[in-house]
């Protein structure tokens, strides 16, 4: 129950927290992402509410997960046993120059086109059986929360650190103290 709670929570609220210190860090990339959504909101009514094609990207906001070697497995010089837990880790396939150009650089549409990734290279909510039965909620949760504060707001970071700890999650170790200044909605 406790992790149901805590994928449940958590993976949005750091998610939502990395886009803001992203966003705060890199004034391109907080440009690029404003003028995509204030575009999207140049197409809608006053008060009208997003619709799931507004809500295009995102990057992913787990870890990893243990899965159990169903077989031997060699992989490099190494030979996993059968019945061993192996750790797989999310974001090693996503920076993985060998699988996206540039990994490391902020580009929602390298994962646009399914189709040209390879079967489970891409996987921020996981894959197959064991996907997140909450992934398509946390995103919807986390696109329209940014869509909201970066049209809405503009805001400076208080604290030069930029590491993180896991535990079980990862999250910004002195927390992410910002200063939130509201911008003139015409």
């Amino acid at each position: 129950m406790m992790l149901v709670m805590v994928a449940g929570h958590d993976t949005s609220a750091i998610l939502i927290t990395s886009l803001m210190r992203l966003f705060a860090n890199d004034p391109a990339v907080y440009a690029a992402v404003l003028q995509e959504q204030e575009e999207i909101a140049k197409g809608k009514q006053r008060g009208e509410f997003l619709t799931w094609e507004d809500l295009a990207k995102m990057f992913p906001p787990i870890f990893g997960g243990f899965r159990k070697a169903l077989k031997d497995i060699e992989y490099g010089r190494y030979v996993i046993p059968e019945g061993w837990q192996i750790f797989w880790v999310a974001s090693m396939t996503h920076m993985d120059d060998t699988i996206f150009s540039e990994p490391s650089k902020f580009d929602p549409s390298k994962f646009e086109n399914q189709a040209s990734i390879p079967p489970y290279c891409y996987v921020p909510f996981g894959a197959g059986p064991r996907i997140c039965p909450g992934n398509e909620f946390a995103r919807i949760e986390t696109l329209v929360a940014i869509h909201y504060l970066i049209t809405h707001f503009k805001w400076k970071l208080l604290c030069s650190d930029n590491f993180f700890s896991r535990n079980p999650t990862s999250f910004p170790s002195k927390g992410l103290p910002v200063q939130i200044t509201p911008k003139k909605i015409l």
